[in-house]
């Protein structure tokens, strides 16, 4: 079985989730690739999508949107799990965070399987916030906090629920622990 992983990430957290979730779904013995919506990645030949995007105020980011509704028949015809990642600060460390303007028009056109927004990380000192306009920029210097609320075991545990969910797995899957 193989699962494609894609992910739209503006400075690196929502990669490092797709990553996690990818290399959480291989442990169980599936075929999957991560791959960037900036790649472009094909849809053909896979079984399965988990489709993921950093949020930026309320708005998944336009290219990961791009990718759902330029690819919603393949995988409105697969199995398919979304999620968002953003909000971040410690308020989003127990709960989850808005749902994206997006998820309810994806519902309509592929019912994914679930949703799941992650809380998200913020490093001020990226050197990727240097590709931010200018505007951009300033809000992610100065306003948003700065730290990592990336809840691991939760990001694995959901993976593992898509695996369960895939190959009707009734035992606990083992995960990297970290």
């Amino acid at each position: 079985m193989r699962i494609l992983v894609v992910y739209g990430s503006a400075l690196g957290a929502t990669r490092g989730i797709a990553e996690r979730v990818a290399a959480t779904i291989g442990s169980a013995g599936l075929e999957v690739d991560v791959r960037s919506v900036a790649e472009s990645p094909p849809v053909a030949g896979y079984d399965g999508f988990v489709v993921g995007s950093a949020v930026h105020a309320g708005h998944w980011l336009p290219e990961a949107a791009t990718f759902v509704r330029a690819n919603r028949r393949s995988l409105a015809d697969h199995p398919t799990w979304l999620f968002s990642s953003g909000p971040v600060g410690d308020q989003y460390v127990t709960r989850e965070g808005p749902d994206p303007a997006e998820i309810d028009e994806f519902r309509s056109w592929i019912a994914p399987r679930d949703h799941r927004v992650f809380a998200g990380a913020h490093d001020r000192s990226s050197a990727q916030t240097e590709r931010l306009g200018a505007v951009t920029r300033f809000v992610a210097r100065r306003l948003i906090p700065n730290g990592d609320w990336r809840d691991w075991p939760a990001i694995e545990a959901w993976a593992t629920g898509i695996v369960r969910d895939l190959t009707g797995a009734a035992r606990p899957l083992v995960t990297s622990g970290r």
